[in-house]
């Protein structure tokens, strides 16, 4: 819990967050910022001070009790990327679309506009969640409440592109910033409108990570979705095939020991992605 007086000298404080920058593909963290020629691989953080990430975790538990869409798969507590995939089983066509800086673009306003408008908050207490929950006046990468505030703080245009998806008689799914469209056939025109309905809102895709498919199999959030079935991607069953060699391999115990915990973690991730 976190009294008055408490919430009163956290949003007075200006030492909440501590930059940092992580690696996107290895665990690797800076805490200076990289050079100009590894800035692409690099993924600023702004991490909240323990005190903030308390009151932030606290509000991130009771906005996710908040009933989600069909759509929406993560963060949905109980749904996961696996189930995200097979929401689009069957389909023949796909369209993949993903928003680019999703929580840098979710500005301040729109989280004021969440706490004013959709929870009916008073003034004084939406200033006090704008305090809380953003930085440098948006959605901080690092907070714990950024993903289900970016979500129902650009509710409108879920709702927009909800309407637009359904009225063409397809199939939507929202994974964080992940949009998968799919369908027996998905119309150009209606593609067009949600990419309209997403720039509305001050938002941009990722032109390189845009993808139409049509009797292929398609990538989504790192499952492959072929027909009615769900399965692991080449990519994966490649490092387990490599697992599995280095195990025979090597006659260092404590190796063998580490190698078996990894190959259990990937048999354990086939068997959900392929149940």
């Amino acid at each position: 819990m976190c009294s008055p007086s408490d919430l009163t000298r956290l949003v007075a404080r200006n030492d909440l967050y501590a930059r940092r920058w992580k690696h996107k593909k290895k665990d690797i963290w800076l805490k200076e910022a990289p050079s100009s020629e590894e800035a692409d691989i690099f993924r600023p953080i702004d991490i909240p001070a323990p005190e903030l990430k308390r009151v932030q975790g606290r509000i991130a538990k009771l906005l996710i009790r908040i009933a989600p869409p069909d759509y929406l798969f993560s963060p949905v507590k109980g749904r996961s990327y696996v189930e995200n995939a097979a929401h689009h089983r069957g389909a023949r066509a796909f369209k993949l679309l993903d928003i680019a800086n999703f929580f840098p673009s979710c500005k301040a306003n729109r989280i004021a506009w969440f706490f004013g408008n959709i929870m009916q908050c008073s003034p004084d207490v939406v200033a006090i969640f704008v305090r809380l929950t953003t930085h440098q006046e948006c959605l901080p990468q690092g907070a714990p409440c950024s993903p289900i505030l970016a979500f129902f703080s650009n509710l409108s245009m879920w709702r927009a592109i909800e309407d637009e998806v359904w009225t063409a008689n397809c199939n939507l799914s929202v994974y964080a910033d992940d949009v998968t469209i799919s369908g027996g056939t998905i119309p150009g025109v209606m593609i067009w409108r949600v990419k309209q309905i997403i720039h509305n809102h001050g938002f941009c895709i990722k032109p390189e990570k845009e993808i139409s498919l049509i009797d292929a199999p398609a990538d989504i959030t790192g499952v492959i979705v072929r027909g009615e079935k769900t399965l692991l991607p080449n990519r994966q069953l490649k490092k387990l095939r490599d697992l599995r060699a280095e195990r025979r391999n090597t006659k260092n115990p404590k190796l063998r020991e580490m190698l078996d915990r990894q190959i259990h973690g990937r048999l354990s991730q086939r068997h959900q992605v392929e149940q």
